[in-house]
């Protein structure tokens, strides 16, 4: 298996609000955009999918079929990792960015790959976030069909 390590850097305000908005646009530019956001953000567009408790879905438990979306975000509260939360967002998502303050252990996705791992600091502590990009691996029985 080949492994890639490349990192990604942008400059940033250091401010308290600097707001998943800019985020959005340095996806966008450096990785495609998403088709869906799990939780609803400030700045998020307007024509994207998102899906948190404000407009009824639970992120343990959606109502959506495996690998419904094609590339999600996800910016969850930083007190936890949030497993199982997170297991069923992968399940729907064959990409998946996550921004959060812990590194996501890559053995609870399955089939996951890490695409790419960026360090972004936010506010007047400077705490570190990292945004971490997701893709799933095929499936050796998805690929051995005759």
């Amino acid at each position: 298996m080949k492994v890639k390590f490349d990192f990604w850097a942008c400059r940033r305000p250091l401010t308290s609000h600097w707001g998943s908005g800019q985020v959005f646009q340095r996806i966008e530019k450096n990785f495609g955009l998403p088709d869906a956001c799990f939780g609803r953000q400030d700045q998020v567009p307007d024509n994207l999918s998102f899906y948190d408790k404000t407009n009824g879905f639970e992120w343990k438990e959606l109502p959506l079929a495996n690998d419904f979306h094609s590339f999600g975000y996800w910016d969850p509260p930083y007190d936890k990792l949030y497993k199982k939360e997170g297991q069923e967002i992968w399940r729907v998502c064959r990409r998946l960015a996550i921004l959060h303050t812990f590194i996501w252990p890559r053995a609870w996705l399955e089939r996951a790959e890490r695409e790419a791992m960026v360090a972004i600091t936010m506010g007047p502590l400077k705490q570190v976030r990292c945004l971490q990009i997701f893709k799933k691996i095929p499936d050796t029985q998805e690929i051995i069909k005759f």
